[in-house]
């Protein structure tokens, strides 16, 4: 039996579809906060559901006993400072108190969906970013990455005790989600509203199902690669390439205007000012207008070795397979 944290999330989503479609390979116990999620609905009755808080360290400790292994995917994500005590709970003290929970009860696996965020961003990077790289103090980096360093160094911690552990750093994961309003699915939302400018930097990209690909096949070729992190990112592009690719795949104009750093940096303020005054969460913030401002590329070719047959499915492919999925769920009702 798998336990699974964030299965109602945007890579629990495809978790879930892709789990169903390869037969069940495991029962699984889906630890939530809100059972009555619309993303349960399709699979009520053939998983376990169990109401917990990452923040209830008893309440883990039952919900994880007698399994096989503990898929953590749950996390907050935020680049607004209002967010950030927030994502310390989660993403770090969750982290420490299922990692505690697992030695506990004696699970003997431990799955960490970590990001390439918590690797660090230098400054002045003069060459792809691997698992080698070793966190550094740096302007690139955003307090969402500093907390998935530390809720890292938390699993790390768990493996010197005797846990078995994989961790994974994924890009910029595209995919669909049943919401279109928020994280990489709001890209083809507001491509589709009518985008006219892209930040001028380069990052990580990976697709969705190859995330969750990555996660079965290290479960089914335990113990090989384990112990040990890996980047996943299939392509390192501009995000002008990728806002090009999505308007091209739904049918809109693709942005045309570079947003030049100064300009983003003055916006991310701006925005961040209104949202203290009046509460609102800022779709731009300071610290995502220096990121996307600049230029990373990650090396993720190292999983490619620890699993015979896992390949990367090009970006444009995933971008294509999800575009098809917006326009049936999204674009077609708001046409209505």
């Amino acid at each position: 039996m798998w336990v699974v944290t964030g299965a109602t999330g945007f890579l629990g989503y495809t978790f879930l579809s892709e789990w169903a479609a390869r037969g069940r390979p495991a029962p699984l116990r889906l630890l939530v906060r809100n059972p009555q999620h619309p993303v349960l609905k399709p699979y009520l009755g053939e998983v376990e559901v169990v109401q917990v808080s990452l923040e209830d360290p008893q309440g883990l400790l039952e919900a994880v006993r007698g399994a096989e292994a503990i898929l953590h995917f749950a996390a907050t994500i935020s680049f607004s400072p209002r967010a950030r005590s927030w994502m310390y709970k989660t993403n770090v003290e969750g982290t420490r108190h299922l990692v505690n929970a697992a030695l506990e009860a004696g699970v003997p696996r431990f799955v960490y969906l970590s990001s390439i965020a918590a690797l660090g961003r230098p400054e002045d990077p003069k060459e792809a970013i691997t698992e080698a790289a070793f966190w550094e103090d740096s302007p690139y980096n955003t307090h969402y990455g500093y907390t998935k360093y530390l809720g890292e160094k938390e699993v790390w911690r768990g493996a010197e005790e005797g846990l078995s552990v994989l961790i994974l750093n994924p890009g910029i994961i595209v995919g669909p989600y049943i919401s279109w309003d928020k994280g990489s699915p709001a890209f083809f939302k507001m491509v589709w509203g009518g985008l006219p400018a892209y930040p001028i930097g380069i990052n990580g990209f990976v697709g969705v199902w190859d995330v969750v690909e990555a996660t079965f096949r290290g479960l089914a070729e335990h113990p090989q690669g384990w112990g040990e992190r890996y980047i996943l990112v299939a392509e390192n592009w501009r995000y002008r390439q990728l806002f090009t690719e999505v308007a091209e795949a739904i049918g809109k104009r693709p942005p045309r205007f570079p947003l030049p750093k100064a300009v983003a940096m003055g916006v991310g303020w701006a925005m961040e000012y209104m949202g203290r005054w009046f509460g609102l969460p800022a779709a731009v913030t300071r610290e995502t207008a220096r990121t996307s401002s600049a230029e990373f590329r990650y090396d993720g070719s190292k999983i490619t070795r620890a699993f015979a047959g896992f390949t990367y499915t090009p970006m444009r492919e995933v971008i294509q397979r999800t575009a098809k999925l917006f326009l049936s769920m999204y674009a077609s009702a708001a046409q209505r």
